[in-house]
């Protein structure tokens, strides 16, 4: 029960950011079963790269977005991005399989103020555009549009 204090206000801010962005559809959560349960009570959620004890208790969880088809969701919600070494190439891989008009959100943990700023940096460098931030308790979720140029 505890737990849901902590995922409530960051699900209210994910469900802000992807009402702003309009996106309507299907959308992935990478790497979070309850933020995936939680958001897949009002919409339809693929749970990607979730722990195997996760997994065995979301029938539709995948192990990753490899498999999803390119452009074909309206949202990818990640978390950890701020943080993540390897950010260029997750963002790339969650920017390819949201269409274009899609929204990216990012869910980081921890209050400081040079959290904020890298996740709008990365976000920005990662091609994404309207970006925008919110704060849930000590949440950060950044989102922003995915435009995929021809």
């Amino acid at each position: 029960m505890l737990e849901g204090l902590f995922v409530t206000p960051a699900v209210t801010a994910i469900t802000e950011a992807l009402a702003s962005a309009k996106a309507d559809g299907k959308l992935a959560v990478v790497g979070h079963a309850k933020l995936a349960t939680a958001l897949g009570s009002t919409r339809e959620v693929i749970p990607v790269a979730l722990s195997a004890r996760a997994a065995k208790k979301l029938p539709t969880a995948i192990a990753d977005l490899a498999t999803v088809a390119p452009a074909s969701l309206a949202a990818v919600i990640g978390t950890g991005l701020a943080t993540a070494g390897d950010w260029e190439a997750t963002i790339r891989g969650w920017s390819r399989v949201v269409r274009d008009g899609g929204v990216i959100v990012i869910v980081d943990r921890g209050g400081d103020r040079g959290l904020r700023h890298e996740a709008s940096r990365r976000a920005l460098c990662g091609g994404l555009s309207e970006i925008e931030q919110r704060h849930a308790g000590r949440a950060v979720i950044t989102s922003g549009l995915v435009s995929h140029l021809a």
